[in-house]
């Protein structure tokens, strides 16, 4: 479980990082950089939700797990 933490908080830094980084690079003129953001963005968007929908999955199968604990005794 401490790894799901350790993964998700990485990847809301990485979110808000891009972000950040993005908007001052438009703001300097480049235009290279907020492209790259958006697709670190994009990328870090689609793990993020790929990784919530296995941590829900987990604990699904560990609220299964404890109901049928129960009714078996």
């Amino acid at each position: 479980m401490v790894k799901h933490i350790i993964f998700s908080t990485i990847l809301n830094v990485l979110l808000i990082a891009s972000i950040i980084i993005g908007f001052y690079g438009y703001k300097a003129g480049n235009n290279f950089i907020p492209i790259v953001c958006m697709a670190a963005f994009g990328l870090t968007l689609f793990y993020k939700i790929k990784h919530t929908k296995t941590v829900r999955q987990e604990m699904k199968q560990i609220a299964q797990n404890k109901v049928k604990q129960k009714v078996k005794k």
